[in-house]
């Protein structure tokens, strides 16, 4: 019979076992047949009698049949039947302990298995671009870490230079802009990328639906057209595949969508649609070789350059440019990041912490599950003990408690999996657009198979030890040690207890965590973010297309806006600024100080302009001079404030006031961007936090909006009833220009409150706190129900000893004292594992951290009481029904 025919065979009498039975009695009454007609001869024996010789020629038919059920593999098969059925009938018995082993593994396994889905859908996958290892973006560095986006012209240099073209495939340049779409009677504000033809081939990413630009949309008379992302055509259009051909409003402009791209394939990051770059509205900046915001270089190296080499290939262009433009690329030069590090960001330390947390939430567990299969292997000690008198080989009895733990874990794999899909969910839903691909994280195949994977291992960690320990003795000195009363070995018992110290330990380490982490949010959060963010919203302000477009008249519509908010009840104040705290948008520009020199090649600031009321309406404090009157307003001379970290830097020891600086105009879309504006600091302001609290304020400078009136901006709103004023703003807004307002608009047409934008900054320190929290709680969950079914097992085996105790005059307090000093000794070994434990995986959390130690005293005393009474309450229970012992029935029970 060849391989293939036995398989064939085997998997035939695996699916119909009782037909292989059925034919196995009809070949053994065949054979019994045939040998019975040759004994039925003229000597006289009888058919009887001949039936007999046969059967006695044949030997014992139960283990002819039970040897060929062996060579047919079926032996197993039975065996792991039996034990089935076999736990299934004591788990009915004990249902608390069932409930309690499945429920641990199914927490322990449903933790893991989410957060590795995460780490995998975030880290481990692929983007989904061609070869993405090759995508490259391309930016400019100076000798003082100086970092900007290259302009338009340079990338236009690299892209050409016969050296660059053999280190990429390609280069191009996305243009970044943020614009209104309108769809139906709803609008919101979207990232577009403006791109070349070049760009979606060096992606190398096919659309989900339609087609990507053509050259021929790149036509200045060409029809306009937009590819949007997967993210996009979900949460606006429903995912209707009769997008295609669907005229949309971008900045008030009807535009054709003629492809849908797959999740996932976004770039750069902010893109939610992709037009031609011919079509950019500011094509002007395109030509100005000193912008250097609001864009992507993008490239992709070439088979077999890496990025060192590439580097090489760069230099002779970058010295080009350095000599020709001199004023602008003298002290840059190019560098390269992997797009993938772009889009992931930071994540990964994060992710990596939640990765060990979940990981010692599944050893706890397993040790938790171990311990109560080693109290239960050794209750079961004198039954296992007989069946080896009996004959079953410790193979046997091995795989019999295998088959157990296999169970248990594939019955909490089940719930785990369960959990693990709702807590993905949950994630994404609480972390949104703060988690990179968060529109990828499903429960799919691999999810499964990282469940499965858990589950075995789980099984393996459970099991294998208490299997090995259940027969490492000989069943003579297991039945002599019952019949003593004996039955828990005191070795065993120490083993659990070594247990419930590890168990300690990893609580402990995910408690310290988890208390470092609440310490650095709650010192993030209470930091003074230089303003009073209580009751203020607000509003962008996106004047449509070809609307508002010369200074005075945005200026003009500033202003009737602030008087028509100022007359709703309710509101205390109203200001503008181009770029409002806490808004992910801001800009910056070169800064000259008279009579210095420059800092380094950058001297970047970061560049607000804002109405006269702003300072009050924000309640900011001055921390010297003034803020800008009537006259700074009416007046183009050039008055500027700056805040207290630009005072540091410039004039550190020094006072700021009165000192001549010149600034660059920063806005892109006025004919008079980079144009130098000279003039004088008449005021220092208190660092206000504009991104983050945990962040360190940045310098800034302050022009009068009057000065550079911003084509948008930010209406900043103060008012006595927060968000529920919106409906009377924007009805106020609305009797200003009603194209400024949109039904049931979520992005240009709400407001927002600070506050809330603000606990949104916090949002991944506030996510991998409350995650590491609910691990440690479980840690600490755990480990109590070790302890307490520790000391309760070890209670039960020893009642006897407890009642002759008491019969000699033990009391209760006695009895008790002891049993915690045990315990003690736990939680001290537990203690001091998990300290040095803590204090070694700090390194994993130092970077989530903020304004807070590794070893805080005040974490570690906190953490270890908790401890402390999670054991001394795990021990109370229990010792208090041992106190309860009558000795007389104690010692008859034994």
């Amino acid at each position: 019979m060849s391989v293939i025919d036995g398989l064939r065979h085997r998997v035939r009498v695996w699916l119909d076992r009782d037909a292989y039975d059925r034919e196995m009695d009809e070949e053994v009454r065949h054979h019994l047949a045939l040998d019975a007609a040759q004994h039925v001869g003229p000597d006289g024996r009888s058919a009887s009698e001949a039936e007999l010789i046969a059967r006695r020629r044949f030997g014992n038919r139960t283990f002819h049949k039970e040897e060929r059920r062996r060579v047919a593999g079926l032996a197993m098969f039975d065996g792991a039947a039996l034990d089935a059925r076999h736990l299934t009938r004591w788990l009915r018995r004990s249902p608390g302990f069932a409930a309690l082993a499945i429920l641990t593994i199914a927490l322990g396994i449903g933790v893991t298995t989410a957060v590795v889905s995460i780490a995998d859908h975030v880290l481990v996958r692929s983007l989904p671009f061609g070869d993405t290892d090759r995508l490259m973006m391309m930016v400019e560095l100076d000798g003082h870490g100086g970092f900007r986006t290259p302009s338009a012209p340079t990338a236009e240099d690299w892209r050409q230079d016969a050296g660059t073209a053999q280190a990429f495939d390609g280069v191009t340049y996305v243009r970044g802009d943020g614009v209104t779409l309108r769809v139906g009677d709803e609008a919101e504000t979207v990232g577009d990328g403006f791109v070349s033809p070049e760009f979606f081939p060096l992606l190398k990413t096919r659309p989900l639906l339609g087609r990507t630009l053509l050259p021929d949309d790149q036509r200045a008379d060409a029809p306009l057209v937009a590819v949007i992302t997967h993210r996009l055509w979900q949460r606006r259009f429903g995912g209707d595949r009769a997008i295609l051909g669907r005229s949309i409003s971008i900045d008030s402009i009807p535009t054709t969508v003629v492809g849908v791209m797959p999740p996932g394939a976004v770039y750069p990051p902010f893109a939610d649609v992709w037009q031609p770059i011919t079509k950019f509205k500011h094509q002007d900046i395109l030509l100005r070789r000193g912008f250097h915001a609001d864009s992507r270089t993008l490239a992709r190296l070439r088979a077999g350059v890496d990025s060192a080499r590439a580097m090489a290939f760069m230099q002779p262009v970058a010295r080009r440019l350095a000599q020709d433009y001199p004023a602008d690329q003298a002290k840059w030069m190019p560098a390269l990041f992997p797009v993938r590090n772009e889009i992931i960001g930071n994540i990964r330390p994060m992710l990596l912490t939640l990765a060990a947390g979940a990981a010692a939430v599944l050893l706890l567990a397993c040790a938790n599950v171990a311990g109560l299969l080693l109290a239960r292997v050794t209750a079961r000690s004198r039954e296992l003990a007989v069946r080896g008198a009996l004959g079953a080989s410790r193979g046997r009895v091995v795989r019999q408690l295998l088959t157990e733990s296999l169970i248990l874990s594939a019955l909490g794999g089940v719930l785990g999996t369960a959990l693990a899909a709702f807590g993905v969910k949950v994630v994404a839903k609480l972390m949104g657009d703060r988690l990179p691909r968060v529109e990828e994280l499903v429960v799919d195949q691999r999810v499964l198979l990282v469940a499965a994977s858990v589950t075995l291992l789980t099984a393996l960690l459970c099991g294998v030890w208490p299997a090995l320990r259940a027969t490492r003795h000989r069943s003579s000195e297991v039945l002599r040690a019952s019949a003593s009363g004996a039955v828990g070995l005191r070795r065993d018992s120490r083993l659990r207890r070594m247990l419930v110290t590890v168990q300690f330990a990893l609580a402990l380490m995910l408690l310290v965590g988890a208390g470092l982490l609440m310490q650095s949010f709650r010192r993030a959060a209470a930091v003074d973010v230089g303003f009073d963010p209580r009751g203020v919203l607000t509003f962008r302000v996106a004047p449509p297309s070809g609307a508002y477009a010369q200074p005075g008249e945005a200026a003009a519509l500033y202003d009737r806006l602030m008087v028509a908010t100022r007359a709703v009840p309710g509101v205390v104040d109203a200001a503008f600024i181009n770029h409002a705290p806490f808004g992910r948008a801001a800009i910056t520009t070169s800064v000259e100080v008279e009579g210095r020199p420059m800092l380094d090649s950058s001297n970047q600031v970061f560049y607000r302009t804002v109405s006269g009321n702003y300072l009050d309406t924000m309640h900011m404090a001055l921390a010297g001079g003034r803020w800008f009157d009537d006259a700074d307003l009416r007046s183009q001379t050039g008055s500027f404030v700056i805040n207290q970290a630009m005072a540091k830097l410039y004039w550190p020891g020094t006072n700021a006031i009165g000192q001549r600086i010149t600034v660059r105009r920063a806005s892109q879309a006025r004919a008079d961007f980079g144009k130098p504006m000279s003039g004088t600091v008449v005021g220092v302001v208190r660092d206000v936090h504009q991104q983050r609290q945990d962040v360190v304020p940045d310098p800034e400078v302050y022009v009068p909006y009057t000065t550079e009136t911003w084509p948008w901006g930010m209406l900043v709103v103060r008012t006595r009833d927060g968000v529920r004023s919106s409906p009377a703003l924007l009805r106020a807004i609305k009797a200003v220009d009603p194209r400024l307002v949109a039904t049931g608009d979520p992005g240009t047409a709400s407001f927002t409150g600070i506050e809330d934008t603000i606990a949104k900054s916090l949002a991944p320190r506030r996510f991998s706190m409350t995650l590491i929290s609910a691990f440690a709680a479980c840690a600490l969950l755990l480990a109590g129900i070790g302890m307490y079914g520790v000391v309760a097992y070890g209670i039960a085996q020893r009642t006897r000893e407890i009642g002759v105790r008491k019969a000699l005059g033990a009391t209760d307090g006695l009895i008790v004292r002891q049993l915690l000093r045990e315990t003690a000794w736990v939680v001290v070994g537990g203690v001091v594992l998990g300290c040095g434990g803590a204090w070694a995986a700090g390194r994993l959390i130092r970077g989530l951290l903020f304004d807070t130690q590794l070893t805080d005293p005040g974490t570690f005393v906190l953490t270890i009481g908790l401890l402390g009474a999670a054991a001394l309450g795990a021990t109370l229970l229990p010792a208090r029904r041992a106190t309860r012992l009558d000795p007389t029935i104690a010692m008859r029970g034994e």
